[in-house]
This record gives structure tokens, C-alpha cells and sequence, in this order.
């Protein structure tokens, strides 16, 4: 993998032309409904693109940095970090199953932390699926440490 073969991109909800975009690519990852319940288990199967915006983007706009993955100019990757104060929730990363397994995953994380270390941020909370054990495991290396009080969740402190 080059840095060129890839790049990461900022967009945001609250542009006709990007939801344009997000509405094709979401809606072409999320057929499985498995793959929907850990990308956003709050929604219901088939995925609705503009009632999921609503539910997740609508209120808290502002508050939420969005970055995508682009090989070759296709999206193949997303990371949404909502933002309160100095302490931050990682919403809805998700890597298209073609391009898994190559480390992009890791990329995108380390974007979104930069962007919150940047931006004065303490911490990075992380809500993962009980059943998504690859999804936790990669947290874990990634520095994230599981809540006591609740396995699903994971904390990483940045610096």
C-alpha cells in the first residue's frame, strides 16, 4: 500500500452533495443486515439512509467530523467522531469488506485521533457490538481499554 493508492477525505452531513454521495455508498455496504447492526445497531433493516442522517447527524451537526477513506477516488472507508466538550464518541467506522485486512481500518482511526488531539480532546470513547469480537479486538490494539462497568464499551486517553 502507497500513500498515494489512498487518501482521506472530510466531509459532512449537512452538505446536499456529500449526503448524495454517503446515501449510494452506505446504502451498497449496508445490504447485510448484519453488517447494518454493527455499523449502526440502532437502526432497522433495510437500511434508510435518511432516517438513519436524522437520527445520528440531524441534531448534532456542529459537534461531528466526518472522514472517509477514498481509494482511486471510491470511498472505501468512514469514521464519524461526535465531539462534547473535551471528550469525544467514535461513531460508525466501517471499512468496505474489499479492502479489509490492509490496514486502512488503523488508518482512518489515526486520522480521526489526530484530528482530536488537535482539537484539544481527552478521550475517544468507542461503543462496540457485544458479538463484534473483530471490531473490539482492533480497538484493542489500537490502544483502547474496556469500561469495567460495561464490556461494549472502550475508552482510549489521548496525548
Amino acid at each position: 500500500m502507497t500513500g498515494t493508492e489512498y487518501t482521506l477525505e472530510e466531509i459532512s452531513y449537512s452538505r446536499k452533495e456529500h449526503r448524495r454521495i454517503m446515501e449510494s455508498v452506505l446504502t451498497n455496504w449496508l445490504v447485510d443486515p448484519k453488517a447494518l447492526n454493527f455499523f449502526s445497531p440502532e437502526s432497522k433493516y433495510p437500511f434508510k439512509f435518511k432516517k438513519w442522517v436524522q437520527l445520528h447527524y440531524s441534531k448534532d451537526i456542529l459537534n461531528i467530523t466526518t472522514i472517509v477513506l477514498k481509494h482511486n477516488e471510491w470511498i472505501v472507508g468512514h469514521v464519524s467522531l461526535k465531539t462534547k466538550k473535551r471528550r469525544s464518541e467514535l461513531l460508525h467506522m466501517f471499512i468496505d469488506s474489499k479492502y479489509r485486512k490492509k490496514g486502512l481500518g488503523l488508518k482512518l482511526l489515526q486520522e480521526i485521533e489526530n484530528y482530536g488531539i488537535k482539537s484539544g480532546i481527552k478521550s475517544i470513547r468507542a461503543t462496540a457490538q457485544k458479538k463484534n469480537t473483530n471490531y473490539k479486538k482492533f480497538l484493542e490494539r489500537s490502544g483502547y481499554k474496556f469500561k469495567i462497568s460495561n464490556p461494549n464499551l472502550m475508552i482510549k486517553k489521548l496525548e
